[in-house]
């Protein structure tokens, strides 16, 4: 069985919005989903590597501090076998809209968190979005400025 690691964004503005892309209709993975910025890791790139490798790809932006906020597997999607590990970093920004270069995708917006839900979502950005909303609704920082508090596995999420 084939299996692979990604690393996504989680990345928060000063007004609590977060950084959405929409994905591509041509796209192999979520087309026309709304998903966080991230890839697939490449052969020696950690995690946080991979995050701001594809961070910069994706809209231009440089990362400042990552935390890990949760690391899990994937549901299939496409129905082929396969194990996925979606490692998921966050951090808080200073961007604006306008500093947004789209490199890849449809669109990328920050949108506010509590419109966020209401988009169609990809899986693995669905199954992160509720965490990080309740850890902001319970007054941590949702994994965005640090690491303690909010689920780092999957294991502790569902605790």
């Amino acid at each position: 069985m084939a299996s692979y690691d990604v690393a996504l964004v989680l990345l928060v503005d000063p007004s609590g919005a977060i950084l959405l892309q929409h994905r591509d209709a041509h796209t192999s993975a979520s087309p026309n989903q709304w998903s966080l910025p991230g890839g697939h890791l490449e052969p020696g790139e950690t995690p946080e590597e991979a995050a701001r490798r594809e961070l910069l790809e994706e809209t231009g932006l440089t990362a400042g501090e990552l935390h890990l906020f949760w690391t899990g597997p994937r549901p299939y999607e496409d129905g082929f076998p396969h194990t996925v590990t979606v490692h998921v970093l966050g951090g808080s920004t200073n961007a604006r809209q306008e500093d947004v270069v789209i490199g890849e995708g449809g669109a990328m917006a920050f949108v506010p968190r509590h419109e966020a839900l209401d988009r169609e979502l990809a899986v693995s950005t669905a199954l992160v979005l509720p965490l990080h909303l309740d850890a902001v609704q319970e007054g941590g920082a949702g994994g965005v400025s640090q690491a303690s508090g909010c689920p780092a596995s999957a294991a502790s999420a569902r605790r």
